[in-house]
């Protein structure tokens, strides 16, 4: 099966089993991480309370399963790991841990050159494929973990701009092709079947087909796109931008797709207190948070369409994630010469989840009005 096909059948089943259909009425405990001068600091998104970890200079987090965190420090050679449910440092490695965790639990995809596909937490090699990755920037793990997407640059694009894609199946590089114009972040939604790219140079988001890049459409924005992240069920695209006059701005656009292709449903723009630097969606895919050049983050309500809720930070971010605190690790086996364990839930025993109150609808700014 080539990639276009194993693609567009990844994006189909994840399509059916949209992340917001199937979200709890209250959202799953999980917290903001981010990169802030020789710190990483971990932030709760409702409270905005924060807790500081020394880390060194880290430039992008991995965040990983069973709530741990990979922090690496370029400049030193090491990597901290941060228990974000205990929020304690359960280890520094020497050398750099980069790992790109897709919906397995239980290996990751590293760069180093060519793509290495890991396992964990062993970290024995399982594969290697050969390419010329030379400048990761971003990366996107496809719907079940059937393919890595690699946007390639360096932070001043000197070098040009670059887009890899790997096949994790049959592994091997489909492509790399250099992009035009100033690409600087990407996101992927498997609703829409799109890949949506940040283009400086032309302040416009362009939609491309994720197996091939071949253009859908063009979305132009107000300003300057600095990043950008689908949301609600992938079919609402949030923009952090920075305005002709220096001020900052959030675009909520809602798309769908039909016969004539992608067509825009309704869009929004929200006032923001400062610049925008990075953007993350929460696990259930109805907040946006938005790191600040002026040192904080703003919580924004995509149904509300405002912030509601800040943290924070002792300086600028160089990256924000939202990390979902109830993704289970790895399994682990247990060897014992004891008695056999006993399967008891007791008081975490699993709640039937009430179908009526599962779920998010559209936002009500989309809906016509009655």
């Amino acid at each position: 099966m080539n990639l276009q096909k194993l693609l567009a059948l990844a994006l189909a089943i994840a399509a059916s089993f949209s992340p917001c259909a199937a979200a709890e009425k209250d959202s799953p405990p999980s917290v903001l991480a981010t990169s802030v001068g020789n710190s990483v600091v971990v932030a709760d998104p409702v409270t905005g309370r924060a807790v500081e970890f020394d880390t060194g200079p880290v430039g992008w987090l991995y965040p990983g399963p069973g709530g741990v965190l990979f922090a690496p420090d370029v400049i030193n050679g090491r990597t901290t790991v941060i228990n974000l449910r205990s929020l304690s440092v359960v280890d520094r490695l020497d050398g750099l841990t980069m790992p790109h965790f897709g919906e397995n639990p239980d290996r990751y995809v590293a760069l180093a050159g060519e793509v290495i596909i890991v396992s964990y937490p062993e970290r024995a090699v399982i594969a290697t494929v050969p390419a010329e990755i030379a400048n990761p920037w971003q990366v996107i793990i496809a719907p079940d973990d059937a393919a890595a997407l690699i946007l390639e640059r360096l932070p001043d694009g000197s070098t040009g701009v670059h887009m890899s894609t790997v096949n994790l199946i049959t592994r091997q590089i489909v492509y790399r092709r250099p992009l035009a114009g100033d690409i600087v972040h990407m996101a992927l939604s498997p609703q829409l079947g799109i890949l949506a790219l940040a283009d400086l140079e032309t302040n416009r988001i362009r939609f491309v087909e994720p197996a091939t890049l071949s253009p859908m459409a063009d979305h132009p924005v107000d300003g300057r796109p600095l990043d950008v992240v689908f949301t609600f069920g992938g079919k609402t695209m949030a923009t952090a931008l920075e305005t002709a006059d220096g001020a900052g701005v959030l675009e909520l656009a809602h798309f769908k797709s039909g016969k004539k292709g992608i067509e825009l449903k309704k869009e929004h723009t929200i006032a923001l207190p400062a610049v925008p630097v990075r953007i993350a969606g929460s696990p259930r895919g109805d907040r946006i948070a938005v790191a600040l050049d002026n040192g904080t983050i703003a919580v924004v309500d995509v149904d509300k369409r405002e912030i509601v809720a800040t943290a924070e930070l002792p300086g600028t971010a160089r990256d924000l994630r939202w990390c979902d605190l109830t993704r289970e690790g790895p399994m682990i086996p247990e060897w014992t010469d004891g008695e056999p364990t006993e399967l008891d839930f007791g008081p975490f025993a699993p709640k039937v989840r009430d179908e009526k109150s599962s779920g998010l609808e559209e936002p009500s700014w989309i809906k016509p009005p009655n």
